[in-house]
């Protein structure tokens, strides 16, 4: 009779644990993990990029008062985002701009550049188009 493997059918038997499988495991979790982190990184870093000229877009919408009296206040971003050209030197730069904006009163499509002076988004020569097929520009 083989003594080698009398111990391993007995329910009391209990198999020598392994040392160091969890270092294992954290170490591949680790090494899983920080790509996907830096990725998420430069998504956050270039979303948020491309964030605070739509919503100084959106701002110069709301106040207007000529596109507020038309579309009604709020006016929100609603689809179509697009972003061409962005750039950004240490706060100065520009931004080309394409989406459709919505009010309680209408929508619009609005298109064009937004200026970064300072760090400060602005209009330069962003067109509001409505539903009627009227323009405003703003500057």
């Amino acid at each position: 009779m083989n003594t080698s493997n009398a111990g391993m059918n007995d329910p009391s038997y209990a198999s020598p644990k392994k040392k160091g499988s969890w270092l294992w495991i954290i170490l591949g979790l680790v090494l899983l993990g920080l790509p996907v982190l830096g990725c998420g990184g430069c998504f956050y870093f270039l979303y948020s990029m491309g964030v605070a000229p739509i919503n100084a877009a959106v701002a110069s919408l709301n106040d207007d008062a000529e596109v507020s009296a038309k579309l009604g206040t709020p006016i929100k971003m609603v689809s179509g985002l697009a972003i061409k050209n962005l750039e950004n030197n240490n706060g100065n730069g520009s931004a080309e701009l394409e989406f459709n904006a919505s009010g309680p009163n209408g929508s619009a499509k609005v298109s064009g550049k937004m200026k970064l002076i300072a760090g400060t988004w602005s209009p330069d020569g962003l067109v509001v188009t409505y539903d009627d097929g009227t323009t405003k520009t703003l500057q």
